[in-house]
């Protein structure tokens, strides 16, 4: 069994093939039953054509651990790869792939709320699909703003809304209970992804912006049981990523709303392992 670390994971899943394996995670041949938690860790099984798989992941804050591993179409094991890794690499592609089916073509300015794991991937998914010359970062903890800035080529901004106004595409990643901008900061035609808040009690975006755009999530059932932002606003999806795969939606404000579902895990797992293996990347296990 073919093992993939952090390290080899990054090598074998590229930001572009991430954003691409999310186009068959949300193609119709899928399943994504509901998470489950047992004790520390959420347990998420999935399948996306001919291939099955499972990722298990700490829910510890700090302490980021898991695997996810992945079946094929007779039951034997494909191989594993560090789950916390994949979860951020394919959280950043959903959201790459919404960016390039909503954000205006000539999008150019982003702003990142956010600067703790999953910010970077992010950043990376808009720059792959978009025309990205200015990012505004923010975060509570002004040290970590300063550093992903210094990173990716960015400009940390003390206030939120400051990014906000400024931007054409915004990034959320936080573990926020409370909006992190007013609406009356939101451009009039803007593209936002949401992807920090996945419990019903948290929330990044405000109520009054969720409910004028037009939201996308990446499962329906999933974000009517978990997305705090829709939740607390009472707001029902306008449709799923999957459908707009298959038609074209132009709106002023447009939202994509994400949970995580195990479908994406094992479409991107599944290319990850693929490439490995034909470029002998990772580590082989005896069973």
């Amino acid at each position: 069994m073919r093992y993939l670390s952090a390290a080899d994971l990054r090598k074998a899943l590229p930001m572009k093939d991430a954003i691409a394996a999310m186009r068959e995670a949300f193609r119709g041949d899928r399943e994504s039953p509901q998470r489950v938690l047992l004790g520390r860790s959420l347990f998420m099984a999935g399948r996306v054509g001919d291939h099955t798989g499972i990722k298990v992941v700490s829910i510890t804050p700090g302490d980021p651990a898991g695997i996810v591993v992945i079946f094929d179409h007779s039951g034997h094991t494909v191989g594993a790869v560090d789950g916390p890794t994949l979860t951020a690499i394919r959280t950043g592609a959903a959201a790459g792939l919404a960016t390039d089916l909503l954000a205006p073509r000539d999008a150019s300015t982003l702003a990142m709320l956010g600067a703790g794991a999953m910010a970077r991937d992010q950043i990376e998914a808009v720059r792959a699909v978009r025309p990205i010359t200015r990012i505004l970062v923010w975060s509570r903890n002004v040290e970590r703003a300063i550093r992903l800035a210094k990173q990716v080529g960015g400009i940390p901004v003390e206030r939120a809304s400051q990014a906000v106004r400024e931007a054409d595409i915004i990034s959320t990643a936080t573990p926020s209970h409370v909006p992190l901008f007013r609406d009356e900061a939101v451009p009039a035609s803007v593209h936002i992804n949401a992807i920090g808040a996945f419990t019903p009690d948290m929330v990044e975006v405000p109520p009054e912006t969720v409910r004028r755009a037009f939201v996308v999530v990446d499962d329906i059932a999933a974000a009517l049981e978990e997305a705090g932002d829709l939740i607390q606003a009472k707001r029902t999806p306008d449709a799923s990523i999957g459908e707009l795969l298959v038609r074209n939606v132009e709106a002023p404000v447009t939202l994509f709303k994400s949970v995580g579902i195990a479908s994406q895990d094992i479409a991107a797992a599944t290319r990850a392992l693929t490439t490995a293996e034909r470029n002998d990347i990772g580590t082989y296990l005896e069973s």
